[in-house]
């Protein structure tokens, strides 16, 4: 459908996420998985810090939409209980309470959307980016109902906060997964995890120069914090704080270090081996009932871009 996809292309809502389709950027799962394990351990629920080369690197809905430009601030006015019921395919689905997935979209409903409508074609492309790029799960993993539901009404789609909800899903799902990096198999890292290798390419430039050509001057340094306005201008902006979010004296501490510009080259970070296990979610435990059973976990040791 390249008329349509064309047309997705160029809504605004996606143009970021697309983009690095268009640019042909590889995925690293060796950089990503590298940087999983150094992650400092904090009772922050809405922000990450990782260490390289001894030095503090946050990973918050900041830098998510530096690296996105998705929209990150939720307005309350997004109504997920009622659709526009046109007699579509996607409403008609709705109605009758069944599920999709990406899979049988692929296996069986493609080879009829020339019978669709343009609008359920255009909604179909939309829903694909949102379900196998933006919120990335597993393949056989049903579509959600308010997913469906937006699109049936592209201005409640552009209006939604998907930086917002799929930063959430993306911290989740690497918190959930920290169990699992010592262990001797592969595991699935869910949510938009390109824009965490983004940032690990912005906030360490040399990688950067590395994996991909960078469209302006790279300056040896690395950034512990990033804002859509600039590196380092923006330390905690109030359009990303949140309600329910963690004080932790210790990140506040390290903030000071880093606004001090401390000399790290002599800091020792303390190891633990012993992570502590968290309850995995729910869609965790789903994703990893699903990686248990692909027969080659080889495809997922992806080298460097």
């Amino acid at each position: 459908m390249p008329d349509e996809y064309n047309d997705v292309k160029r809504d605004p809502v996606f143009a970021s996420i697309l983009a690095i389709h268009e640019n042909h950027l590889g995925f690293s799962a060796t950089l990503v998985h590298s940087m999983m394990c150094r992650q400092l351990l904090t009772a922050k629920k809405h922000e990450l810090w990782f260490v390289f080369a001894r030095r503090p690197l946050r990973f918050s809905m900041q830098e998510y939409h530096a690296v996105t430009g998705l929209k990150c601030e939720d307005d309350g006015n997004n109504d997920l209980q009622n659709f526009v019921d046109d007699d579509g395919f996607w409403s008609r689905l709705l109605k009758r309470g069944n599920t999709i997935d990406i899979l049988s979209i692929r296996n069986t409903h493609l080879k009829n959307v020339n019978k669709w409508t343009r609008i359920d074609r255009l909604r179909l492309v939309y829903l694909c980016v949102i379900a196998s790029v933006l919120m990335a799960k597993n393949e056989k993993v049903a579509i959600s109902e308010d997913y469906i539901k937006l699109v049936l009404d592209f201005n409640k789609l552009r209006a939604y906060p998907w930086g917002c909800h799929s930063f959430d899903h993306l911290v989740q799902s690497i918190i959930d997964t920290r169990v699992n990096l010592s262990r001797p198999r592969s595991y699935v890292l869910g949510g938009f995890s390109f824009a965490f290798q983004v940032w690990i390419m912005e906030a360490i430039p040399d990688i950067g120069t590395m994996l991909g050509r960078k469209l302006n001057e790279v300056a040896e340094v690395l950034y512990p914090y990033i804002s859509s306005t600039g590196n380092m201008d923006v330390l905690v902006s109030g359009n990303y704080l949140r309600d329910d979010e963690m004080r932790d004296e210790r990140v506040d501490h390290l903030n000071k270090l880093i606004v001090a510009d401390t000399d790290w080259s002599t800091l020792i970070w303390e190891f633990d081996d012993q992570v502590r296990r968290e309850p995995p979610s729910p869609e965790q435990q789903e994703q990893d009932a699903e990686s248990e059973t692909m027969d080659d976990v080889d495809d997922f040791r992806t080298p460097c871009a």
